[in-house]
Parts: C-alpha cells; sequence; structure tokens
C-alpha cells in the first residue's frame, strides 16, 4: 500500500509543486490516506511557487500559494514509498543520493512510454500550461495505478 509519495524536479517551484497539487486532487484532497510532498534537487529553499505555476494552477480550481521550496534529501527519499521525477536525469540524481529507492522511483511519465516534462521555468504561460496538462493526465494514469 501506497501512503507517501515524494515528487522531484529541480527548483521545487514550478513542475513538482504543481504535480504536489494536481496528485492531491487525483486521490481525492485532503481526505486521503496518501500525503504526497514535493522537493528539489537544487531547490530554491524558501522560495513559494513561480508565480506563472501558481497562475495556471488557479485557472484550473487549484492553488499551490502555501508552497515552499525545500531540498530533497536522503530521509524522504527514504521515508517515500513512491518516488516520482519529472526527468531521467532526475532519476539518476535520485539513485545517487539513495541507491536503496532504484525500487520505488519512476517517472511521472511511466505509463506514457517514460515520458518526461520539460521545465518550464522562465517561458511563458503557454509552456506552464503544457506542462500542467501533461502532469494532470500523466498523474491521473498514476492514480489508476495506486
Amino acid at each position: 500500500m501506497i501512503h507517501r509519495i515524494l515528487i522531484v524536479c529541480v527548483g521545487n517551484i514550478c513542475r513538482s509543486p504543481m504535480a504536489e497539487v494536481v496528485l492531491r486532487h487525483h486521490l481525492g484532497g485532503e481526505d486521503s490516506d496518501v500525503v504526497v510532498e514535493s522537493a528539489g534537487l537544487a531547490a530554491l529553499v524558501g522560495n513559494p511557487i513561480d508565480p506563472l505555476a501558481e497562475m495556471v494552477l488557479a485557472s484550473h480550481g487549484h492553488t499551490g500559494k502555501d508552497h515552499v521550496a525545500r531540498q530533497v534529501t536522503e530521509a524522504m527519499i527514504s521515508k517515500a514509498d513512491l518516488v516520482l521525477a519529472m526527468q531521467r536525469r532526475h532519476l539518476g540524481a535520485i539513485h545517487a543520493i539513495a541507491p536503496q529507492a532504484r525500487g520505488k522511483s519512476y517517472l511521472v511519465g511511466k505509463w506514457e512510454g517514460d515520458s518526461e516534462i520539460p521545465d518550464p521555468y522562465g517561458k511563458t504561460r503557454p509552456v506552464f500550461e503544457d506542462a500542467f496538462g501533461q502532469l494532470d493526465r500523466m498523474l491521473h494514469a498514476w492514480r489508476m495505478h495506486l
């Protein structure tokens, strides 16, 4: 049984916080017995969610306004039952931090041919919208496998 999911990207201000909010929604919101968290490999520690990421979430009826970026740690990875990453290189970094995570870490796009989600940081709103759409679709697929 999956009780704790950790979602990882680089800065923990765009993709992973959007994914955290979206997956929590797909799992039934705050009433879910699954804890969904996010962190970054090179986190902009203490920063809020990127304004464009929040704008896109809000346009879909969600919010990440309480998000605070944090650095991923070996302890976070170990505590998670499932670790989801945006890109293959993120999986490599996760495995370097916590080699024992190999059997429980996957790409968010696993169910779509191991698709990667490019970083929208510093790009335009349409790029953030595209990232949100991919995350929504891919995380819905994960929900069906949990």
